[in-house]
């Protein structure tokens, strides 16, 4: 196949067999497999196979983004402060670079450029420069480079776009931990940051906050200043010690409240945004008198409130309504640990709690991937009070259409299709002993996520109600229903 005539759909195909697959990933669960320290010379080897070395990268002033919950928004919302920043009229616009994952609807979310996703045609480009550099690339016995894994090709593509863009800053936000992710390949970030911490990814990262706090912390350089918002007492004393072993400034700082923003309207709905709102305004304030000497004293910079408010973050906290379903309300949030859920249902509580529940019915849409604790989360939904009842629960895979089939971008080998949807079965009658004490609702288990969205439609048609649906428990669900009901993200 020429260079030339490659296309996008040729980019994610070669991209998704990069993918591990799931009979591997389910030896490592079962070994205890933990993410180890050959993880960071393996990639600076496959930086060089590229034709970097990591200290070329010091050139994009990074801003390192670690974290349980929120280190997606506090990113994102770094990104809209800086690319909206303006002192006056004459200041250049910094470009920027913005590296995220998952991905919901596209693999080009996951690189923007100026607070765009790649073009097709970009991604493309990008994606096979890289792709074929290791496809020449001989080793000693003239054998052919190993290509990396999904993740870490796409760091590297990221890294390769902003190089070649020119961006003035790249938010590179953890993929896993931070110690051993690829994106800590970065030798001289300008600032780092933590966001809220909590127990997620036991596999790789430990079972105890303080193991992952370690994990995380490992991103601090020395005389980099490293952030953090609140954190649990013996998360926040790890941190705390990593940073003063490396020699990082270690900065505490607290939640932004009601009182502080007065009448600034974030553009993430949800109070616990706040707190990833606080945390950007300081990365960003941070950056900006190191690379632009620019010193912003005020809680809330004047300057930082257009990107405040203009951030785009779709999937979290997110309500849609489509022009073809006038009466069904679609209520989008990622969230898919117990912290992160808990967050989600005060959202959305504090959304749908004005309408009277005899006048609309509530639907809850949900899956969790293999490894998290579903039961768990579901739990948090059922807890909350005022308790909200959701009349229908449907419990999905995350494979995108009914023909057992997922959109490419979507393509997941690390998951198996479980025809019998035993997982899905489990959290149907997990949900129904949560509400024993509650009557007239039902459970539902599809295979795909469209038949979901297609029993949801009818189910519409119907009804003359009014129909609020709940989509959480994974980024994955998020993002395929988007694909279902055609959302552009």
């Amino acid at each position: 196949m020429q260079a030339n005539n490659r296309t996008y759909e040729d980019a994610i195909k070669c991209l998704n067999s990069l993918q591990t697959n799931a009979a591997i990933l389910q030896a490592i669960r079962a070994s205890g497999g933990r993410l180890n320290e050959k993880s960071l010379p393996e990639f600076r080897e496959l930086c060089r196979v590229i034709g970097y070395d990591p200290s070329d990268f010091n050139r994009l002033n990074v801003i390192h983004i670690t974290g349980t919950k929120g280190k997606g928004s506090t990113s994102a919302l770094v990104e809209s402060i800086l690319r909206h920043y303006k002192q006056d009229e004459n200041i250049t616009p910094i470009r920027t670079g913005l590296y995220t994952s998952p991905h919901l609807i596209a693999v080009r979310e996951r690189i923007c450029l100026n607070g765009n996703k790649l073009s097709e045609e970009k991604f493309t480009k990008y994606f096979f420069e890289c792709w074929d550099k290791f496809d020449s690339n001989k080793k000693e016995d003239n054998s052919q480079s190993a290509k990396p894994n999904y993740f870490r090709f796409l760091t590297l593509m990221a890294f390769h776009v902003f190089m070649n863009e020119n961006v003035d800053v790249a938010i590179m936000e953890v993929g896993v931990g931070g110690e051993y992710d690829s994106t800590n390949i970065i030798e001289k970030p300008i600032v780092c940051g933590v966001a809220s911490l909590g127990i997620d990814h036991q596999t790789t990262l430990g079972d105890t906050i303080e193991a992952i706090a370690w994990h995380k912390g490992g991103i601090f350089k020395r005389n980099v200043p490293a952030i953090t918002v609140e954190q649990p007492t013996s998360a926040f004393e790890t941190l705390k010690k990593r940073a003063i072993d490396i020699n990082a400034p270690f900065i505490p700082i607290s939640s932004l409240d009601e009182e502080t923003l007065d009448g600034i309207k974030l553009g993430l709905a949800g109070k616990h945004q706040f707190t990833n709102a606080s945390l950007a305004i300081e990365l960003c304030r941070i950056w900006l008198e190191k690379q632009k000497s620019v010193k912003l004293s005020e809680k809330i910079p004047k300057e930082f409130i257009p990107g405040l408010v203009q951030v785009y973050w779709p999937g979290r906290a997110q309500v849609l309504k489509l022009p073809q379903y006038q009466s069904i309300t679609w209520y989008f949030d990622g969230a898919h640990t117990s912290e992160s859920v808990q967050a989600c249902i005060e959202w959305f509580k504090s959304s749908v709690l004005e309408k009277d529940n005899d006048l609309v019915e509530r639907i809850l849409l949900f899956n969790c991937i293999h490894g998290r604790d579903g039961v768990e989360i579901l739990k948090q939904i059922t807890s909350t009070k005022p308790f909200i009842k959701f009349d229908h629960a449907i419990f999905c895979s995350n494979v995108t259409f009914i023909t057992n089939q997922f959109k490419l971008d979507l393509q997941s080998n690390s998951d198996t299709i479980d025809e019998k949807l035993t997982l899905q079965k489990n959290l149907a009658e997990s949900w129904s002993q949560l509400n024993s004490s509650i009557d007239n609702y039902e459970t539902h288990v599809f295979l795909s996520i469209e038949e979901s969205v297609k029993w949801i439609i009818e189910y519409y048609q119907q009804t003359n109600r009014e129909i609020q649906v709940l989509i959480t428990g994974s980024l994955h669900l998020v993002g395929g229903v988007m694909a279902v009901l055609n959302i552009d993200v």
